[in-house]
């Protein structure tokens, strides 16, 4: 720092005065250009990063879905049965019972039934093969002896109760409210040929159950399916049942839906 005095007269005053000054660095030329483009470059707005959404489409193709519904909630009562209404030494056939059987489809559809026993070797009086079924050794649906194939009633011990038959009742099925044929496979739904009606199947395969135009064996599509559908029983002979206790009926099938 450098202090400078200067004297001045005038008017025969005497005036001092003292001044400082300071060496201010300066910013060299060649950084002067830097310091802009620095401040330049604080000065602009960086652009905001991209952000992106997908768009998912999904479905899936379904065929038509079919419900099959019993009247009754498929339950067969046939209520309190008197031992003095068995036999000694034959078996004893129950009445025919029948319920409403329906299919509602939400588009035209092409579908068999097949029907699954639920209590396998439970049939009084004969011999059940692979599928837990076997000709019925009593007159069931007006016919004679081992015309219809039925599945057991259950067990009571060790004793078969009995046994019955499933099938849908002759001129009673229609498609759309158009009479239909009953039709069957025994391959699987390879080939079909002609019911009667019997839902059940003594082959190797389970027996499939579909419907066909009047006079044809080809299935045909629909969206409401109407028949009866039958149920007749037997039971087995006093001999071989044990009547000092209740004794309780307890055949089980299911109804399945195969879509051609």
């Amino acid at each position: 720092m450098t202090a400078i005095c200067t004297k001045t007269s005038t008017n025969a005053t005497t005036t001092i005065t003292r001044q400082f000054m300071q060496k201010i660095p300066r910013i060299p030329a060649l950084l002067a250009p830097l310091a802009l483009l620095l401040a330049l470059m604080l000065s602009v707005t960086l652009p905001a990063l991209a952000v992106s959404v997908d768009i998912s489409i999904i479905s899936r193709l379904t065929p038509a879905a079919c419900t099959p519904t019993l009247s009754n909630g498929g339950t067969i009562d046939y209520g309190m049965i008197k031992p003095s209404q068995l036999s000694a030494d034959s078996y004893r056939v129950l009445p025919e019972k029948q319920l409403d059987f329906t299919i509602i489809c939400d588009a035209p559809a092409k579908v068999a039934v097949r029907t699954i026993n639920g209590r396998p070797n439970t049939m009084a009086g004969v011999t059940e093969n692979s599928l837990g079924t076997a000709l019925i050794p009593a007159p069931v649906f007006g016919a004679a002896n081992q015309t219809y194939v039925g599945v057991g009633l259950g067990l009571d011990g060790d004793a078969k109760i009995g046994g019955y038959g499933i099938r849908i009742v002759p001129n009673s099925t229609y498609a759309d409210s158009t009479a239909v044929d009953s039709v069957q496979s025994n391959d699987n739904g390879t080939n079909w040929q002609p019911s009667s009606g019997n839902m059940m199947g003594n082959g190797e395969a389970p027996l499939q159950m579909t419907w066909a135009q009047i006079g044809s064996t080809v299935p045909t599509a629909f969206i409401t399916f109407n028949a009866k559908l039958a149920v007749q029983a037997y039971l087995n002979k006093i001999s071989n049942l044990n009547l000092t206790h209740p004794i309780v009926l307890d055949g089980v099938a299911t109804i399945e839906l195969i879509y051609l």
